[in-house]
């Protein structure tokens, strides 16, 4: 058995199914514009897809900052507010005679303006209700819940629009939404809100701080560098590389799935260890070692003989993976400080972004000028280097989660 301090309290479960709503309404709007913008042309699909990511990377310091300032918990509710009306809007839009694509692109430009705000937000949440004895347990279910809602999203989307139609999705997405709205506001009624920065301060002022407080402690600024290059090698590797491994290579379609799904499997399993057992006390080396694992598993995919092999590398990048986030996201947020911890939570989503802008034509790029082979090399021993340097890093080495952290905030107030 678990010891109670160990386990996230049952309103942390709460909070994180009504996430879970939401996540799923999110992955189910964005199937249904991008499966309707397809009809119109892939630059159109395309131009959904940047539609909804540009306010992401543009706003999402700004989001951290306001999580700061007015607590994660209403402006999540805020942010699901707007969303549902959104979806609601999108039904109404998509009901009429041929909406064209500039209506797509609002509401994709919509979804991804209320995601810059509402993603650091809900990262946040965690250290706020979670005691840091089970931060661990308490991210890697949800972890567990948001690559669920990715699988599960796009196969209900495709569900509601064959037998319901498009409308019918955002309806669906609405009803999403809702859900998360009523958990959240019964949350909020049980858990005191975090401390707020207060209203007296710019939100330029607060991101800069916010930056200045993550670059400025060794440990933060470590986490995000290496989360930074786990993005720029690693994080490509089951969407992008294997594809064009596939392809370069002659493998079908099935060969290529079975390795995405091998990928998956690895992080699954890592991510249950986790749940069941939690994290390692050496938080850092292991998240180091996660790196290197993953590093491995990609460049010996170079001399991968046949798609069995191929399936078995992505095992390991997946184990590598699952070893990584599971170990490095919560060691950054028991190193937050309380009141910016929203603000370092969008730093460290950045981190993840802003390097896949450059690495995906980067990898079409080297792939079609040398080979896979080459590309698979030098983006293994890239993200060995990193995985390297972090392990000889004496923040990350040294880095041993404080379990003697404050309890969280709704602690002692009854429900």
């Amino acid at each position: 058995m678990v010891a109670s301090e160990h386990r996230p309290p049952r309103l942390y479960w709460i909070w994180l199914a009504g996430t879970g709503a939401s996540a799923l309404g999110t992955q189910m709007l964005v199937f249904g514009l991008v499966w309707h913008a397809a009809l119109s042309g892939p630059g159109t699909a395309a131009a959904v897809l940047s539609a909804q990511v540009v306010p992401r990377v543009l706003l999402t310091l700004h989001g951290g900052a306001l999580s700061d300032r007015v607590g994660a918990l209403p402006v999540m509710a805020v942010a699901n507010t707007v969303l549902c009306a959104v979806a609601l809007t999108g039904a109404v839009v998509m009901s009429g005679t041929g909406p064209g694509a500039v209506a797509m692109i609002v509401i994709a430009l919509a979804l991804g303006t209320v995601d810059a705000v509402d993603i650091p937000a809900s990262a946040s949440v965690p250290k706020l209700l979670v005691s840091s004895t089970a931060l661990g347990r308490a991210m890697a279910a949800r972890q567990v819940l948001l690559h669920g809602s990715v699988l599960c999203g796009p196969p209900l989307g495709g569900a509601a629009i064959t037998v319901l139609g498009l409308p019918s999705l955002y309806g669906a997405g609405a009803a999403c939404y809702l859900v998360t709205v009523i958990v959240l506001c019964w949350v909020r009624s049980r858990a005191r809100s975090a401390s707020s920065t207060g209203p007296g301060r710019g939100l330029n002022r607060q991101v800069r701080q916010g930056v200045a407080v993550v670059f400025g402690t060794p440990l933060l600024r470590a986490v995000v560098l290496l989360t930074g290059a786990f993005a720029m090698f690693v994080i490509p590797f089951s969407p992008l590389v294997v594809p064009v491994v596939s392809a370069a290579r002659g493998w079908d379609a099935v060969a290529t799935g079975a390795a995405a799904g091998s990928f998956g499997a690895g992080m699954a399993c890592v991510t249950a260890l986790v749940l069941w057992r939690g994290t390692a006390s050496r938080a850092g080396a292991v998240a180091a070692w996660g790196m290197i694992t993953a590093a491995a598993g990609i460049a010996a995919t170079a001399a991968a003989p046949g798609p069995a092999a191929l399936c078995l590398m992505s095992l390991v990048v997946g184990l590598g993976t699952g070893v990584f986030s599971t170990h490095a996201g919560p060691l950054f947020l028991l190193a937050c400080p309380r009141e910016v911890v929203g603000r370092a939570q969008a730093v460290v989503t950045l981190a993840q972004w802003l390097p896949l802008l450059w690495a995906n034509p980067l990898i079409g790029l080297i792939a079609q000028a040398r080979s896979v082979t080459f590309l698979l090399v030098v983006w293994g021993a890239g993200a060995g280097v990193a995985g390297m340097a972090a392990l000889f890093a004496r923040p990350l080495r040294a880095a041993v989660p404080n379990h003697r952290a404050r309890p969280p905030e709704h602690e002692g107030k009854t429900g």
